[in-house]
């Protein structure tokens, strides 16, 4: 017996003796034979009655194990039980049939017609699961056409007649050129590195500007890619609006808190649900605050606790009456003004309003928000208006009485000059006409002063005084002053001039006697009896100056206006209060700096400060 020969019957002999069961088909993959084993397990007596009757059309058999078994590879699988295909081939490779093998080494009892109704209601779940999903899936094999529709939507554009198309000129779909070539170029890229690629893509659509997609491809094998296409323009559209409102939201946000941190606002909210069902230990948030950039700020914990340690002791009204009237007179706005204080530990004055805006079941009031207005500078506002109101209504009093003193004042030297003139016209004695000259004289010296006095406030508080800074050597200055001064002293007064040291200064020498002058004259008019002691020392580039007097003093509350324009202290017998004024305007001007210190009864001290080298020259 020839080899051939040897081997075909060895190959029959295998297959009818196969204790697995086995089945032979041919190229078309139609049933031809089953062995013994394969009829005893399936309890076959017409091989019509085999469920494999016909491999390329039966459902057991996925659509890509229908394909590797035309391109002549091998199938295997093991459910519902193990089998495998074979191909055979002839000798210029053509497929000739198919062998089917069972590979379960074990004998077992099969329900066919459980399996096969099992089977099938897989199928129908997964062409329902294929309906529900929103995507297209389309099989393309590698030379980028379309062989299988396996789930279709209708929101893709992708119409029935996609099959056999390429996957870059499909019916319904629209593609500019660069989108057509970038779809085949990553097709391609997904066939020759087996990756899966996901990608957006958007083309002209029908009846809208633009259709946008998802694409979603998976390899298989490096012969097939799974295409999802899911239509994704209403998720974009709302991306976009979204977009838009989280714009206008910003800018919202942005303009609101601008708002805040420019007005001084504060916004707040209160819930009473909360307030109520707090346990008083762990803080429930019924109160938070509201910073200028719109959060929640750390210290809006246990802020129902701080409030009474907060408000001013002296308010009555706070927070909770806000929220209670609210709540209890089922108001829609209510508004309250009382002090809290900040963390420098002082009180500031807030204006703060509540807006109902929840209500719970009972139709209460539950929430309430509102905002609390820092106006503590328009009460500092307020506060300097009725001071300068008052300022104002005492310069007005102090220039009516300036006009009424200085009419008497100037009248006073007037009428001596005009009087003694006339005297002096028909007096002839030589002696009383000396006197009538020599009052004539000093009243002039004292009408000349008065209006002086009047310019040099002018000059300094418009700013046209000028001044002439020469070098002098200033214990003579001192002792010329001690000198004319002490002609002038009464009875009972002293006058001391302190030892002075050695120094020459840069300054206006006139402008200087004139305000020891006026200090001292001042001194005079206020000490009966007693000293009048004045000096200087230098510290720290500064001459300081002093006139201390032992004299009436000054009352404690006329010391901060002492200064001041057309001042008088009661019981002052002449003058019409510009010397300290002139005095004080000169030193700042000068480069120094006034003040004085003084006890009613004790006496009074005037110190000023000029400098050594007065850069001002």
């Amino acid at each position: 017996m020839g080899n051939s020969l040897v081997e075909q019957q060895l190959i029959t002999n295998f297959f009818n003796y196969y204790p697995q069961g086995g089945a032979l088909y041919d190229g078309d993959g139609l049933l031809i034979a089953l062995n013994k084993a394969m009829c005893e397990k399936f309890a076959i007596t017409d091989i019509s009655d085999f469920l494999l009757s016909n491999l390329f059309e039966t459902t057991f058999l996925s659509d890509i194990q229908k394909t590797y078994l035309r391109n002549g590879s091998v199938v295997s699988h093991n459910l519902p039980l193990g089998f495998s295909i074979i191909p055979g081939f002839n000798e210029e490779g053509g497929i000739i049939g198919y062998t089917l093998l069972l590979t379960d080494p074990a004998s077992k009892e099969w329900d066919v017609m459980s399996y096969d109704q099992k089977m099938r209601e897989l199928a129908d779940i997964s062409e329902k699961v294929a309906e529900s999903i929103p995507d297209t899936i389309l099989l393309v094999n590698e030379e980028l056409v379309v062989e299988r529709i396996i789930a279709y939507a209708t929101e893709t554009c992708i119409t029935p007649e996609a099959i056999n198309h390429r996957i870059d000129d499909l019916p319904g779909f629209t593609y500019p050129d660069e989108t057509k070539r970038n779809m085949t170029k990553i097709v391609q890229k997904c066939l020759d590195t087996s990756e899966i690629i996901n990608m957006d893509m958007s083309i002209p659509g029908h009846n809208t500007p633009v259709v946008y997609f998802k694409i979603r491809m998976v390899p298989l094998h490096h012969k097939y890619v799974v295409v999802y296409i899911r239509n994704v323009s209403e998720q974009v559209e709302r991306e976009k609006e979204n977009k838009a409102l989280s714009g206008k939201l910003t800018e919202s946000r942005t303009m609101m808190e601008l708002a805040l941190k420019n007005s001084h606002i504060t916004t707040y909210s209160f819930n009473f649900h909360r307030f109520q069902t707090c346990d008083k230990e762990h803080c429930n948030h019924c109160f938070q605050f509201y910073g200028a950039s719109n959060y929640l700020l750390e210290r809006n914990k246990y802020i129902c606790r701080a409030l009474s340690s907060l408000r001013h002791p002296d308010d009555r009204e706070d927070f909770f009456l806000l929220f209670n009237e609210i709540r209890n007179r089922n108001l829609l706005e209510f508004a309250v003004n009382f002090r809290l204080k900040n963390d420098d530990g002082e009180y500031r004055n807030y204006e703060v309003i509540g807006r109902a805006l929840e209500h719970d079941e009972n139709e209460r009031v539950n929430l309430i928000v509102g905002c609390m207005v820092d106006n503590q500078k328009y009460i500092e506002y307020e506060r300097t208006l009725i001071d300068a109101k008052e300022k104002a209504e005492n310069a007005d009093q102090l220039k009516s009485a300036f006009l009424a003193n200085m009419t008497h004042e100037i009248r006073t030297p007037l009428n001596a000059i005009v009087g003694f003139s006339d005297l002096l016209s028909i007096e002839t004695d030589p002696e009383i006409r000396e006197t009538y000259i020599s009052l004539i004289k000093s009243n002039n010296e004292l009408l000349l002063r008065l209006i002086n006095d009047v310019l040099d406030i002018s000059k300094i508080e418009s700013g046209m005084l000028s001044f002439a800074y020469v070098d002098i050597y200033l214990p003579s200055t001192m002792r010329d002053m001690y000198n004319v001064m002490q002609l002038r002293m009464p009875e009972n007064v002293e006058l001391i001039l302190d030892p002075c040291a050695d120094i020459t200064m840069r300054t206006d020498k006139s402008r200087l006697v004139q305000i020891l002058s006026n200090l001292l004259t001042n001194a005079i008019k206020h000490t009966s009896v007693g000293t009048i002691r004045f000096g200087y020392k230098l510290e720290d580039g500064y001459v300081h100056f002093y006139v201390s007097d032992t004299g009436t003093g000054i009352p404690e509350k006329e010391l901060d206006h002492i200064f001041g324009r057309f001042v008088q202290l009661k019981g002052a017998s002449n003058g019409i209060g510009l010397g300290l004024a002139i005095c004080k305007g000169l030193v700042n001007k000068m480069g120094g700096e006034m003040s004085v210190s003084s006890r009613l009864r004790e006496g009074a001290t005037f110190r000023f400060t000029l400098p050594l080298a007065n850069t001002l020259s």
